[in-house]
């Protein structure tokens, strides 16, 4: 028999629907996950503010019969009830209260097994992990603080505080969630609050051979849904053309098994109650994207109505996903972690707060990941650990990596023994690759929202926006063919060989904004007029996905021999030209919009003015990418539109 729980089942068939309407709106941003389990003693937390004990909660099939129960408790931003008796299948959900009534959203309701796993003395969440009939023997099952694991028959016990209101499973490789959908994959549940209830929390399973797969690692989308109005900054458009439209292509011409994990901050806080885009949002928006998501929370991923972290995380880990857990595709180990504390002084509900934080992995996650980490017995696993702040940055003219995260050194210490370890960032919107030791490499990925949505909205195309210190709007993308791997920076909007810009500089010093950008305190510091101390005849190149191993020569026409090439801490003309100006001279330009000087930028000085120049710069792995520079001399401006055919 399928387990699910008895409450108010009416079992009847209604008459026609009122379409919801506005004006009659009784709670406010309600959200229901689009895919919920219900097996007995469940308990379903709805989002909302405007709740009331006593509301009916209707489940509405294709056929019309109708599935009632009543909310049970609430607080703030939401409510619980408890989940009616009804068929596994696709509803509606309506709250009514009296004779008014509320159109939610679509769900789909999963039931468990036909089995029911006995309880256990002192064990409040239980489960089997299955394919089909099957259960699934060694997956590791967590809360976030404890661990277990499934035994031979795939059941597990767990006991658990419920602290954080969910239970995962380290999704173990050559498997895939068998429900949710692919902004919410079915490798966590929801639980109770109540950590003396018994709970049965099932995870169903897919087989999936991962062992070659590509995973494209997106940060800083920072969507809000500010299209309206006179000089709107239209982010929705911006990331369907540019990121949607990319990312697709890409997906559909590796073929299979292409994943996305974003590195935090999908929403932003600031505009959560101005335009209602809120993590509900990004589920809604992203649950038929063809690429099964693994989110990663960012800072501006927090309610900016509350305060503390638990209490901050708490729409995005019952929407979207626990705040830390791991997972494994093919021989890769990833992990996923939230290095953000959430303070937000002075919020409280209705009034936005300071929104401050810590950078660090808290104590709590520090001891599960040293738990996590400890299950894995062959050390040359390669280790992905994702996280949305920088644990270190080089952006400092001597090129040092230096530390950035309050307690970067305690996270390194349990990643010590591993022989192949990346760590994938955000956060800064800029592009670091940065070689930590010999076993560990940080990538700090630059943003998808790119320099958040001005460049693009200012002057350029489709998304292809810069960030400030030049990258291109993008992603990471790593190849894993079993334990091999390669990597590159995939630019919105752009082939994957167009891995750096270069620039003539004799025609950016010919532009009149260089001068006036000194001007332009506190946005820019006193060296505004970037270029004003440049020799004539300066090439600047920015190789934005640059490490120790990468190789640069440049050869002049009619001169065989390599021209020397300098590395250089500098601004990217092409921002500055882009946005910095844009913004500028609309009196708009802060410094967290304005150009920053980075490490990843070269300069080469030519004897002539007007010189072919060929440019060739070679990664890693051997791969080429050339660029010849002509025409030189013959124009007197910046064309910042050539470099965005």
């Amino acid at each position: 028999m399928l387990a699910a729980i008895a409450s108010l089942a009416t079992g009847c068939k209604s008459e026609e629907y009122p379409e919801y309407q506005y004006q009659t709106r009784l709670v406010k941003q309600a959200f229901l996950n689009s895919e919920i389990t219900v097996f007995k003693g469940k308990e379903i937390e709805i989002q909302g503010i405007g709740f009331v004990v006593g509301d009916k909660i209707v489940f509405r099939a294709e056929d019309g019969t109708e599935y009632t129960t009543e909310i049970v408790s609430v607080d703030d931003t939401s409510a619980l009830f408890l989940a009616p008796e009804m068929p596994q299948g696709q509803y509606t959900i309506y709250i009514y209260r009296g004779e008014k009534m509320q159109k939610v959203a679509p769900v789909t309701v999963w039931l468990t097994l036909s089995l029911e796993v006995p309880e256990k003395e002192g064990y409040s969440l239980r489960g089997i992990v299955h394919v089909g009939q099957t259960g699934i023997a060694g997956v590791w099952v967590s809360d976030g603080v404890n661990f277990t694991q499934t035994d031979e028959q795939g059941f597990y016990w767990l006991q658990s505080d419920k602290r954080f209101g969910y239970v995962f499973i380290s999704l173990p490789s050559g498997y895939l969630p068998a429900t949710g959908n692919n902004a919410v994959p079915g490798f966590w549940k929801g639980v109770s609050i109540d950590p003396n209830l018994h709970e049965q929390c099932n995870f169903e399973l897919k087989q999936a051979n991962t062992t070659n797969h590509q995973v494209l690692f997106a940060a800083d989308l920072h969507l809000s849904d500010r299209g309206i109005g006179q000089n709107a900054i239209n982010d929705i458009k911006q990331f369907d053309q540019g990121f949607m439209t990319d990312s697709k292509n890409l997906a559909t011409a590796y073929g299979q098994n292409t994943f996305l994990i974003t590195l935090g901050d999908i929403t932003w806080d600031a505009h959560w109650y101005k335009t209602g885009f809120m993590p509900a949002s990004w589920v809604s928006k992203m649950k038929n994207y063809p690429m099964m998501i693994f989110n990663c929370m960012g800072n501006h991923d927090n309610n900016p109505y509350v305060r503390g972290d638990n209490n901050g995380s708490k729409i995005y880990r019952t929407t979207v996903a626990p705040t830390y857990y791991s997972f494994n595709l093919g021989e890769v180990h990833y992990i996923v972690l939230d290095n953000i504390e959430w303070i937000n002084t002075n919020g409280s509900n209705g009034f936005v707060g300071e929104r401050n934080y810590h950078e660090r992995v808290d104590k709590v996650q520090l001891e599960w990941l040293k738990q996590d980490l400890a299950h894995i017995a062959d050390k040359s696993t390669p280790i992905v650990i994702c996280s949305h702040c920088q644990f270190h940055s080089n952006r400092n003219s001597s090129f040092k990596v230096q530390k950035h995260m309050t307690n970067t050194d305690e996270v390194l210490a349990l990643l010590s023994g591993f022989a192949n370890v990346h760590i994938m960032t955000g956060h800064a919107h800029y592009n670091m690759t940065m070689e930590i030791n010999s076993n560990i490499i940080e990538h700090n990925v630059g943003a998808v929202c790119e320099t958040w949505w001005q460049s693009s909205s200012a002057s350029l195309l489709e998304g292809r926006g810069i960030n400030r210190d030049g990258t291109p709007a993008g992603y990471a993308v790593f190849e894993f063919k079993g334990r091999e791997h390669k990597w590159y920076y995939k630019s919105i909007g752009f082939d994957k060989s167009m891995q750096f810009r270069a620039y003539d500089m004799n025609n950016v010093m010919r532009e009149r904004w260089t001068s006036y950008l000194s001007k332009q305190e506190p946005a820019r510091d006193t060296a505004g007029d970037d270029y004003k101390d440049l020799d004539d005849n300066v090439i600047y190149i920015n190789i934005w996905d640059y490490d120790s191993q990468w190789k640069i020569e440049v050869t002049e026409e009619g001169n065989s021999t390599p021209l020397t090439v300098t590395r250089v801490f500098d601004r990217d003309p092409l921002h500055t030209a882009t946005t910095d100006v844009v913004l500028g001279k609309l009196g708009e330009l802060i410094e967290e919009h304005a150009s920053v000087r980075t490490a990843h930028m070269w300069m080469v000085k030519t004897k002539e003015d007007d010189t072919d120049l060929t440019i060739k710069v070679t990664n890693r792995f051997g791969e080429e990418f050339t660029q010849t520079l002509t025409g030189r001399g013959k124009r007197n401006k910046f064309d910042t539109a050539t470099y965005f055919k």
